[in-house]
């Protein structure tokens, strides 16, 4: 009897969906968040030899394919592009489209997020909250003000009383960004499946043919987590999670009324 096997590898598959969407939910309010999906695909089935009896005592042989469950076939990235909020800071920067900033993190590595909230350093450099160090072609003097990015990437602002362009924010784009791998304070990193990181100005297109969005200055990227889907979503989890175990238990049942019956 396969009704317990392939229930309990329901169990699993949704324990996985579940544990999913709660870090969804609890990531609602996280700037430049992107939901996480969960892949399933069916397990491999088996195929079973049927006898049927059919009159004159002939016996026809036929074949059943029972499937044999789920599996979680993987975990994926959703970047649909969250709400561009307005804020006070000149430094809060959106993406209006497609890519990624360029950071470089402390080890050395380098990274790219969706998540704009930006500073200056000590060294005049452009750096996140995390202290990421964001990929420009300039620094930004010591004493400088009105510092502002412009929608195609030009940093600007006054120094020594004069207007000037510090440098230039840069975006990258992929091939494949579901291919991304994930890393910790929203960064990811490329993978074979993503593709190399194609460099560009913002608003134009990469020799790749990948068009990059705009930076939109005062302005952060939201989470793109819908709540009440999301809701939905776990509450359908939750009943079919249940339906399993109901499985499991059932299985177990007849198993126990089976050896009842051989004593």
């Amino acid at each position: 009897m396969r009704l317990i096997g392939t229930a309990a590898s329901g169990i699993r598959a949704q324990q996985v969906a579940i544990d999913t969407i709660g870090n969804n939910i609890a990531n609602v309010n996280t700037l430049g968040f992107k939901a996480n999906q969960v892949d399933f695909a069916e397990a491999l089935s088996t195929e079973v030899l049927y006898r049927n009896k059919k009159t004159g005592g002939k016996t026809d042989v036929t074949t059943l394919d029972l499937g044999s469950g789920i599996v979680c076939n993987g975990i994926g990235t959703d970047f649909q592009q969250g709400t561009l909020t307005q804020t006070d800071r000149s430094l809060d920067l959106g993406i209006d489209g497609a890519g990624f900033f360029q950071v470089r993190t402390p080890d050395g590595t380098m990274g790219y997020t969706r998540v704009g909230a930006m500073q200056v350093d000590g060294s005049g450099q452009l750096s996140d909250m995390q202290g990421n160090i964001v990929q420009t072609n300039g620094l930004i003097p010591s004493g400088a003000t009105e510092v502002a990015v412009a929608a195609n990437g030009d940093i600007t602002g006054v120094s020594d009383g004069e207007n000037m362009t510090f440098g230039q924010i840069v975006l990258v784009g992929f091939q494949n960004p579901e291919g991304l791998l994930r890393k910790e304070n929203n960064l990811f990193v490329p993978t074979v499946n993503s593709g190399e990181p194609q460099v560009g100005q913002p608003g134009n297109t990469t020799a790749g043919n990948l068009v990059l969005g705009t930076i939109r200055g005062q302005s952060l990227e939201q989470s793109n987590v819908d709540l009440a889907t999301s809701m939905t979503d776990l509450m359908q989890v939750q009943r079919a999670y249940q339906v399993n175990a109901r499985l499991v238990q059932d299985g177990d049942q007849m198993w126990g009324i089976a050896n009842a019956l051989r004593r």
